[in-house]
């Protein structure tokens, strides 16, 4: 979480140019985030921080971001946490975006235990470690590289005060020696005005887990996966602030709830 904050600082203190664009993005998502009231049921995919940095110039966008998730099994007392390191290129046309990414990713203990203990006893939404939170990583970790890319096309309508847009995108992303592997096709409605946004999305993935420790019960799932995801955005001059809910987030059968900030500059 303090990288969260170092990059939100950055981006708070970033200059630029006139054609130079600084795009902050920082996320935690949480089981807690997409329930209502109590009980919570803080098990498979319980957390997740994820932060990017990039900067556009003459239309070509570089960065780089990461994502730290903590998954913990349904059944028994082991937990596994995934993290990826990546880097970011985007060129975007009038009606088609198109990215890439790559860099390396991780399985293990990188701090997950600790982390969700503290939160734990913080919050009080799930069990801390002396009352029986999931505390037992594998011996090893896993290491991998991961590349992947994504197309999107959207088509917008625009009103005085409110607008729509359709979009439709395909991603895809290859990883080898850990993480994981996946084809997701989704299609995408928003409602926009000059400070809300409203979304929703219907998304269709086949997933392949390299790394087996990131299917532990509660976990990713494999194969086929349906998912839908429905989001508002609060923008005000340079800021955004965003609320997600995530069905069915990588094939657990449960939902996240992501909650978002984004600066630019």
């Amino acid at each position: 979480m303090r990288v969260v904050l170092i990059l939100l600082l950055l981006a708070g203190t970033a200059r630029a140019d006139d054609d130079v664009l600084w795009r902050t993005y920082a996320a935690l998502r949480n089981d807690v985030f997409s329930k209502l009231r109590p009980p919570f049921d803080d098990s498979g995919f319980t957390h997740d921080n994820v932060a990017s940095l990039r900067r556009t110039r003459d239309g070509i966008t570089f960065g780089g971001g990461f994502m730290h998730r903590w998954i913990t099994s349904r059944v028994d007392d082991r937990r596994w946490d995934q993290l990826e390191l990546i880097a970011i290129a985007e060129r975007a046309w009038p009606h088609l975006e198109l990215s890439g990414r790559a860099g390396p990713t991780f399985g293990g203990n990188f701090g997950g235990r600790k982390m969700q203990n503290a939160w734990h006893e913080l919050s009080g939404t799930g069990s801390t470690l002396d009352e029986g939170l999931q505390a037992r990583y594998a011996d090893d970790r896993s290491t991998g590289i991961l590349a992947g890319g994504r197309a999107r096309s959207a088509w917008m309508f625009a009103g005085r005060v409110l607008s729509f847009e359709g979009a439709g995108s395909v991603d895809t992303q290859l990883s080898v020696g850990a993480g994981v592997s996946s084809v997701e096709a989704a299609a995408t409605g928003s409602a926009i005005t000059r400070h809300v946004v409203l979304h929703v999305e219907l998304a269709a993935a086949a997933i392949d887990v390299v790394d087996p420790q990131l299917a532990l019960p509660g976990g990713y799932g494999e194969g086929l996966q349906l998912a839908w995801r429905a989001g508002i955005q609060f923008k005000w001059s340079r800021f955004a602030v965003g609320y997600q809910y995530r069905a069915n987030e990588g094939g657990s059968g449960e939902p996240l709830g992501v909650v978002s900030f984004e600066s630019r500059r």
